[in-house]
């Protein structure tokens, strides 16, 4: 059974450094590693192509200390080039991700099939951790499993397992 763990980039820097994770970014994801990711053996890492994704993945396993981010894979189905339209949406729902707009329709679809289809490249007891940003996460976990989720604060997530087939939402990270 493929297990999967999404998510969000944790705290980022501002102005010149907005695209890296802050010092408090890389603390806080080194204490979410120690404290929630130790010993759950994952086998495989995904981020955006955004450097504050693998930044808080590397930070993750080093805080857990007991996996390695090295089974890594830069995904589109992390992320949208939809990137005006996403600005637009956020601007008028924030990171609420309401299902019956076109843009979610459109790309949690895409998000979903991109993701499923690298998914099944991996061997059957893989254990994924994925990181992103809020609302593409929950795009994508809306578009795995057909659950809305809450938006996500910085290193919050979710866990995804496959029931016969079927991909669904078993576990929230909230803090």
């Amino acid at each position: 059974m493929r297990k999967i763990e999404m998510r969000r980039h944790a705290l980022k820097g501002t102005g010149t450094t907005k695209e890296m994770l802050s010092s408090e970014g890389i603390a806080q994801a080194k204490r979410i590693g120690a404290e929630q990711m130790k010993g759950k053996g994952y086998t495989d890492v995904a981020t955006s192509f955004y450097f504050r994704t693998a930044q808080t993945a590397a930070a993750f396993a080093e805080g857990a200390g007991d996996f390695a981010a090295t089974n890594h894979a830069t995904l589109d189905a992390l992320f949208t080039k939809r990137l005006d339209e996403l600005v637009a949406y956020h601007k008028e729902h924030g990171s609420v991700v309401k299902p019956e707009h076109p843009l979610i329709k459109e790309e949690s679809a895409r998000m979903a099939r991109e993701f499923t289809a690298w998914l099944d490249t991996l061997p059957a007891d893989a254990h994924v951790l994925a990181v992103g940003h809020s609302p593409l996460v929950e795009m994508l976990v809306y578009g795995l499993t057909s659950q809305v989720l809450e938006p996500l604060k910085e290193c919050e997530g979710c866990a995804i397992d496959s029931h016969d087939g079927h991909l669904m939402l078993t576990e929230h990270f909230r803090f």
